[in-house]
């Protein structure tokens, strides 16, 4: 009887190590600097393939819901279907998500046309509308072909140097500038005065993602 409490009692700690060993592992594979890039492009972080997984698999992945809405510029009038998670514990580390469904000119007017309620303003200068429930559903099965980190604290230059020299700089303030790296599939923007901002795309989105950066550091919460 003591030799089956015995054994009943180390196999519950084996399970119980290989339990701890796999949650340090996920957690690894939560830090922003260890995303991966797959043989056809995309890129795996957060448990998703970015530029292939749709956002309803993407709240799947992450079991965390959001609601996508529609956002122009106000200057502009340049249209985006975006989606919001606000601060959780990803790994070790906190951080926001916003995230972009890849969606064409066409979608987007019909969504803007068909939008529920009145149009918000917010403080970067955007309208923000609200989708019906149809046009909801339809935004939860696009591809995500953009995804943004942003963590709730600042990192060192040491912390950053984990994703290699990058291929450019460019500099957007006296304190901040982007970082990029078109094979990894990510963009930093690396700020000494403030929050690092990581952009991620898969490689044949890479040109677009580059093109879609603010020109100065700031990113809009919604």
């Amino acid at each position: 009887m003591k030799l089956s409490i015995h054994l009943a009692i180390m196999t519950l700690f084996l399970l119980l190590v290989g339990c701890g060993e796999d949650i340090k592992e996920k957690a690894k594979t939560n830090l922003p600097w260890h995303s991966t890039v797959t043989k056809e492009g995309y890129i795996q972080f957060l448990g998703v393939d970015i530029g292939k997984s749709t956002f309803k698999e993407m709240m799947f992945k992450l079991k965390l819901l959001a609601e996508p809405a529609l956002f122009e510029d106000a200057n502009s009038g340049e249209l985006t279907l975006e989606a919001y998670f606000g601060k959780k514990k990803f790994g070790i580390l906190e951080a926001r998500l916003i995230v972009e469904m890849d969606a064409d000119e066409a979608l987007l007017k019909k969504m803007q046309k068909e939008s529920v309620g009145d149009r918000d303003s917010t403080p970067s200068n955007h309208w923000k509308y609200q989708l019906t429930v149809k046009n909801t559903k339809v935004a939860n099965d696009l591809r995500i072909w953009r995804l943004i980190y942003l963590p709730t604290t600042d990192y060192e230059m040491k912390q950053m140097n984990f994703f290699g020299k990058p291929d450019e700089k460019v500099k957007v303030t006296e304190t901040a500038e982007y970082w990029f790296y078109p094979s990894k599939g990510v963009v930093l923007l690396y700020d000494t005065a403030g929050k690092e901002i990581f952009y991620y795309a898969a490689q044949k989105d890479y040109a677009r993602l580059k093109a879609s950066l603010p020109k100065e550091a700031v990113m809009r919460l919604h």
